[in-house]
């Protein structure tokens, strides 16, 4: 017997998955099938709502509540704080993991050359490298993480940096513990994944076995009626790679990403080092608020004037929004990995932070300095 749903003449998107029962993503795209761009808080008819459910073969009878005042009342689709009213939208942090051999970097690569971002500075295997990449007029940050056992507590990190994980699992291979461990940082942090089977070129890929492997690990594809994203893409050929960042930015969407723009900065050390003609350098993601050249910061037990401010690809700025990685120098000290940091107003004010936070550090035996 078919189950009898009411809903109102217009329905939030949101609120047609809630009464549906399903991820918000899986209404979204069958949005997109049919020609509608459509996102959590936007309304759709009802004539559209009872085409989508169609469509998705659901055994379900959408009716028309005789008055809108029966439709349930629009759920928020996150906790807000009491600063939102002045929150934008901002790109979507993504961090990618997954097992060495996997084609985690080549597939950042792939990503990297289709859109035209070169130049980047710095290694990718002794610490977190970022990338800012645009797509489809929009911008995206990629965090590409070590992937060797010695850095599972970067990884951790990395993970709890980021908005969304994509986790390469090689279409030849299958899963490994290091993918397993991907998997539970990312649980750990409450962000959604997404699965990335690498090396579908290859003679010997066998998606269909990547795909039962992640179910008996409760992930299972929404292909197979589960809600995790699965999606096959090759480095070599960059086939699937514009759908993958696709859904990087529908999730973003659905998430509804937001942080303040305006104000003192606020953000996260991903790297420090020496560097030659420049002292102190590190490499951080703006997290809130607007950083300047000439901004007096707080990073840590380290503070300093930024001298210099660059994007990932060596371009000198002037300012850098929320989810912008950047590379800064002017610092007096390296700050660790994992600091956070922020704009204060004066040089006593920096000097007393970073010598409270140096201290506090001194008494409890100091911290190991993940530097390039």
């Amino acid at each position: 017997m078919k189950t009898t749903i009411k809903i109102g003449s217009t329905i939030t998107v949101g609120e047609l998955a809630d009464r549906l029962s399903l991820p918000v993503v899986r209404i979204i795209t069958e949005l997109m099938k049919n020609g509608v761009l459509a996102t959590v808080n936007e309304k759709i008819d009802f004539d559209t709502a009872q085409i989508i459910t169609e469509e998705l073969g659901l055994d379900v009878d959408l009716i028309r509540a005789d008055s809108d005042s029966e439709s349930i009342a629009e759920k928020p689709v996150r906790n807000r704080s009491s600063n939102d009213a002045n929150a934008v939208s901002r790109p979507p942090v993504v961090a990618v993991m997954g097992h060495v051999d996997h084609g985690k970097t080549s597939l950042l690569d792939s990503i990297r050359g289709a859109n035209v971002v070169k130049g980047e500075a710095g290694g990718i295997t002794q610490h977190i490298s970022a990338y800012y990449i645009q797509h489809a007029d929009r911008a995206i940050t990629f965090l590409d993480t070590p992937g060797h056992e010695a850095f599972a507590a970067l990884r951790e990190h990395g993970a709890h940096l980021t908005d969304l994980v994509i986790i390469v699992v090689a279409a030849d291979d299958g899963i490994k513990p290091q993918t397993l461990e991907a998997i539970r940082f990312a649980r750990k942090a409450g962000v959604k994944i997404i699965v990335a089977i690498t090396k579908i070129d290859k003679p010997e890929a066998n998606p269909d076995r990547i795909k039962q492997q992640l179910s008996e690990h409760e992930l299972l594809p929404e292909e197979w009626g589960g809600d995790t994203v699965v999606l096959g893409v090759s480095s070599k050929t960059s086939q699937g790679v514009k759908e993958l960042l696709d859904m990087v930015l529908l999730v973003a969407d659905v998430e509804d990403l937001k942080s303040l723009s305006k104000g003192p900065a606020k953000g996260l050390i991903i790297e420090s080092h020496m560097e030659q003609g420049k002292g102190a350098v590190a490499r951080a993601l703006v997290t809130e608020g607007l950083l300047k050249l000439g901004d007096l910061i707080v990073a840590g037990g380290a503070y300093g004037k930024v001298r210099s401010l660059e994007g990932t690809d060596g371009v000198a700025l002037k300012q850098a929004t929320p989810s912008m990685p950047v590379i800064i120098s002017g610092l007096k000290s390296l700050p660790e990995f994992a600091d956070t940091f922020e704009v204060v107003r004066n040089d006593k004010e920096a000097r007393q932070k970073a010598s409270a936070v140096a201290s506090d550090r001194s008494s409890a035996g100091g911290h190991v300095n993940i530097s390039g």
